[in-house]
């Protein structure tokens, strides 16, 4: 684990060492001593490890993160004619790069962000894995361009406006994260997964894909099901059998659900039991059953089953930290069980696994049939009606042309697939303008879901629905969230599930038109069926709309939920007033009072933190009612 960051200065006289307190903001990310290299305007560091070069000097990269298929990498590299000097992950980097050019990044398998400063091209490269595990952020305007692991690091040099960007808190209040490449801050941009930009000494840069998700969803596998059931548990058995430690007493996160016994049980096949345990966050009276199901499933497979406890009054403690190293709002209230797991884990390991994954490439969530069935009847009708308005498109073309405009960006969109958007929205249209008129709007959806130029090739609607959930969802809510978290706790995290060789097979695997609950993550439960009983196989997991709503009886979180009135989300305008009374005085009768209030508690700690005041070095060692009470 590391971090990256680099910043182009406007020319050699006014660079200032913006590089270090970047790097003072990423030292949570490694455990070695920072390293920065400089290159005539240019500067690009490591808060831990070492850059590699070529025997020439003139190519310099970095990488965080790691590749499994290093050795075979190696062995074909030094194949032709090229001398390693050490065993340095960035050393296969360079070296890739000197053979292939950009099409290195095709070749590696694994979980990076990379940095590649070529001098003779004149260039800096940065490449990002293929689903997202590792973040990457960049900025430029007309004096700089900066990049960095870590949204935060970017605002420390003091040369990025720390300026909300109002589409990415828009899209926030729709999704609950922020999806793609948006960020809350105003001219900074997330690098794509699956991309690599290029920056040109000139100034001028581009950004390409290496590598097409969708594209294996049209290589439909037929093989029959005992041969896909048998490559499956070949395919994650070798993807943990790469990356599990074998020196080490090594932890996975069991939630209950079937993804994380699936690794358990793998891991258990691997590592002696000695070596292995497993972890559990209680959130009392919230996840009983959870927690029940882990314990049979740790029982069943012998190994040590670690529980840590959080209740009502606990659950706010860590928030503000939690909230700071997040880089982003994210209004998943497991924030908080994440990061108490992390914390339980990092006092006796250093590599943890977790099932993360499983759900969007198994289709091992119930919203993937809920969501079906309500827009299978919806989406018969929008068809009918998406006809009648592309007929309509050429005579309102001449008549009235932002009808036409309208018209086109209807016609154009899925209704399935934007009901599922729907469906799955976090405030519905009539909450979201409620909330707030002044952001209401300024994401749009249907415009959003066509920046998904392959989805409508991709069939059945299931398939579509798992395609959109890993662009978005998984890389941009999940992974964000267990990425900056377990980094906070310096913990080397494993995810077996999104290996390239899965994800690639899975995409081909058929799905059918309309899945039932019973047959969400079918292959999974085939993989297992000899280790757990059905009992544990046919657990539904579905979506908790009143989650941790028993807790709102307690003092604690009331109390933050009334402090937001007089916070800096009213005092901007961006979230109203009469509305927040509303939903406080609706708590414990309303499903929803809970989880919007919590959005914008997160939304307002988040505000405090990275627009109302300066970025600090570390998490500030706050209370969230010490720093709700602060003038905003």
């Amino acid at each position: 684990m590391d971090g990256i960051a680099g910043i182009v200065y406007p020319d050699v006289f006014q660079m200032n060492n913006l590089v270090d307190p970047m790097l003072k903001t990423l030292k949570h990310r490694g455990k070695g001593e920072p390293e920065i290299y400089t290159y005539k305007n240019i500067q690009i560091g490591l808060c831990s490890g070492k850059f590699s070069t070529n025997e020439k000097k003139n190519i310099v990269a970095g990488i965080d993160g790691s590749i499994y298929n290093y050795e075979d990498l190696r062995k074909e590299i030094t194949s032709k004619g090229y001398h390693f000097q050490g065993k340095s992950v960035a050393e296969i980097i360079v070296h890739g790069y000197e053979l292939w050019g950009t099409e290195l990044f095709q070749h590696l398998t694994g979980e990076f962000a990379i940095v590649i400063l070529d001098q003779n091209k004149q260039r800096i490269l940065l490449c990002r894995d293929r689903i997202g595990k590792k973040p990457l952020y960049w900025f430029q305007d007309h004096n700089h361009f900066i990049f960095a692991s870590e949204l935060k690091a970017l605002l420390a040099t003091g040369a990025v406006p720390q300026t909300p960007a109002m589409e990415s808190l828009s899209s926030y209040l729709y999704f609950g994260y922020i999806p793609q490449d948006m960020t809350p801050i105003e001219g900074v941009s997330k690098l794509l997964p699956a991309h690599y930009l290029q920056f040109n000494f000139d100034g001028s840069k581009g950004i390409n894909s290496y590598w097409s998700y969708s594209s294996y969803f049209e290589k439909t596998n037929t093989n029959p099901r005992s041969k896909i059931i048998k490559d499956l548990d070949q395919l994650l058995k070798n993807s943990i059998d790469s990356c599990a430690p074998r020196d080490q007493h090594v932890c996975c996160f069991l939630s209950g659900s079937l993804g994380s016994a699936g690794i358990a049980h793998y891991l258990r096949g691997i590592l002696p039991p000695e070596n292995l345990c497993v972890c559990s966050v209680e959130l009392i009276g919230e996840n009983d059953a959870d927690i029940r199901t882990a314990k049979e499933e740790s029982d069943i497979l012998g190994i040590e089953h670690k529980k840590h406890s959080i209740t009502p009054e606990t659950f706010l403690d860590d928030l503000v930290k939690i909230v700071w190293h997040l880089d982003e709002p994210q209004a998943d209230p497991n924030i908080v069980a994440i990061w108490k797991s992390a914390e339980l884990v990092s006092k006796g390991v250093q590599t943890v696994f977790s099932g993360i994954g499983s759900d969007e490439l198994f289709a091992g969530h119930s919203r993937y049939t809920l969501a079906e069935q309500k827009a299978a009847y919806v989406g018969s009708f929008q068809l009918f009606l998406n006809s009648i308005r592309k007929a309509l498109i050429p005579i309102f073309n001449v008549l009235y042309k932002p009808l036409s405009y309208k018209l086109v960006k209807q016609a154009r969109t899925d209704p399935w697939q934007y009901n599922y958007l729907k469906q799955n929205a976090l405030f519905d249209e009539s909450e979201r303008l409620a909330a707030s008129t002044k952001i209401d709007g300024i994401f749009d959806a249907e415009v959003f879901l066509h920046k998904f130029h392959h989805i409508n090739r991709i069939k059945p609607t299931v398939a579509s629905y798992l395609y959109f959930d890993v662009k978005t969802r998984l890389a941009d809510c999940y992974l964000l969230q267990l990425e900056r978290i377990t980094a906070a706790h310096n913990l080397n995290w494993k995810v077996p599930f999104l290996d390239r060789h899965i994800v690639e097979y899975l995409a081909g695997l058929p799905e059918p038109e309309y899945l039932k609950e019973s047959e969400t993550a079918s292959y999974l439960k085939s993989m297992l069926k000899d280790t757990f009983p059905k009992s544990i196989l046919d657990r539904p997991k579905r979506t908790r709309k009143t989650f941790l709503k028993s807790w709102i009886e307690g003092p604690e979180v009331r109390e933050a939920f009334k402090l937001l009135l007089k916070g800096t989300m009213v005092e901007t305008g961006l979230v109203s007033k009469f509305w927040l009374m509303e939903k406080i005085n609706a708590l414990g009768y309303s499903p929803t009072a809970f989880s919007h209030l919590w959005a914008i508690l997160i939304l307002e700690i988040w505000f405090r933190l990275y627009i109302n005041r300066a970025i600090s070095p570390s998490a500030p060692n706050v209370s969230v009612f010490q720093l709700l009470s602060e003038p905003s």
